[in-house]
């Protein structure tokens, strides 16, 4: 009596069940990686976490609310990539969290010019400032000096949170300008209030 050609051997004793342990592999990863996407995924999320909640309230009384509706669409880099790996790093955080532990954000930082001057957000060609009496070439300042925008106006979203300032005071300005201080036209535009001769 012939043996069909497709019967499994009875020395091997194995089956032609196809293994499915990547599809194992898969479900678990994609756990592992729904988990921080969950606790990321909106600023109510953000300031389930007691540290983060007066960040919260500042970003709810900014104008950022609307155009930046996620915390991380600011402080973490523009690209899918630099997302997926700020998500797999908050598992440093939840244990943090969990545990008790201070810990400073790896991944989600201040702003990066990336994020503040990407389409639809703020432009480097700005040659003044918004009130018009103040001559600030921002495009000089980020692209040939790579001052960030945050080191300037830490405070645009989180005003007044850890004493953070919309615009910057002049001490900031002061470490590249000090030769020029004394200068008052060499920034401010038209009269100076406070000063006795206007300059």
């Amino acid at each position: 009596m012939a043996v069909p050609e497709d019967a499994p051997s009875a020395a091997s004793g194995s089956t032609s069940r196809p293994k499915r342990w990547w599809l194992f592999v898969l479900a678990v990863l994609f756990v592992i990686y729904l988990i921080p996407t969950v606790l990321t995924s909106s600023p109510k999320a953000c300031a389930s976490c007691h540290a983060m909640k007066p960040y919260y309230a500042s970003w709810q009384l900014s104008s950022h609310r609307a155009t930046a509706p996620n915390c991380l669409y600011c402080h973490v880099r523009p690209g899918v990539a630099n997302l997926v790996v700020y998500r797999l790093l908050f598992y440093r955080e939840i244990v943090a969290s969990v545990a008790g532990w201070q810990l400073k954000p790896i991944g989600a930082a201040a702003p990066s010019t990336e994020s503040c001057t990407r389409a639809g957000c703020h432009s480097k060609n700005r040659q003044v400032s918004t009130s018009g009496n103040l001559r600030i070439n921002h495009g000089l300042h980020v692209t040939q000096a790579g001052v960030s925008c945050a080191k300037c106006h830490p405070g645009a979203v989180h005003q007044g949170v850890d004493g953070r300032l919309l615009l910057p005071p002049m001490k900031i300005c002061k470490e590249c300008h000090a030769a020029k201080m004394n200068d008052c036209s060499y920034c401010h535009i038209g009269e100076i209030r406070g000063s006795p001769s206007g300059h």
